[in-house]
């Protein structure tokens, strides 16, 4: 899995991901993230995620604590799903937490959010017990190698 920016020649494409239907009360789209990106630069970024040469999915990340990473936003591609690429594109976050010196990883899910709730403790994940704007807290200690993402 490789993590690569949104930029002028994939954000269409980008923008053309989706999730399922049932899934669309859980996440913002991708256009919506990217917007979110352009107003509040530098502080998120946004990047594509590709498996091999295939863009599967989206991630909107922002450092705003120096021992953390925190996934603002984080979806495959209907087309994919089920593939472990979700896995896949975690772990390739968290190479990126490690490779700047970050001990940890958080996000936030809605409540209802089984299937990603799921994806998240089977990652590694914990609930901590806060709520940020009615969505659950979770949060990853990372490991010096706990995680190797594959290309």
């Amino acid at each position: 899995m490789r993590l690569e920016p949104v930029t002028e020649d994939n954000y269409r494409a980008v923008i053309g991901l989706e999730v399922h239907e049932e899934q669309r009360a859980f996440v913002a789209t991708n256009l919506k993230s990217i917007a979110d990106a352009w107003i509040y630069r530098p502080k998120l970024q946004p990047l594509a995620l590709f498996s091999g040469e295939e863009l599967v999915g989206f991630t909107l990340l922002e450092r705003d604590r120096p021992e953390a990473l925190h996934i603002v936003r984080f979806m495959i591609d209907r087309r994919v799903q089920g593939r472990g690429l979700g896995r896949k594109g975690l772990a390739a976050i968290a190479d990126v937490a490690r490779a700047e010196g970050r001990t940890e990883l958080e996000l936030s899910v809605v409540p209802g959010n089984a299937v990603a709730r799921g994806l998240y403790a089977a990652f590694g994940f914990t609930d901590t017990g806060e709520v940020d704007g009615g969505e659950l807290v979770m949060r990853h200690e990372l490991a010096p190698s706990a995680h190797l993402a594959e290309q």
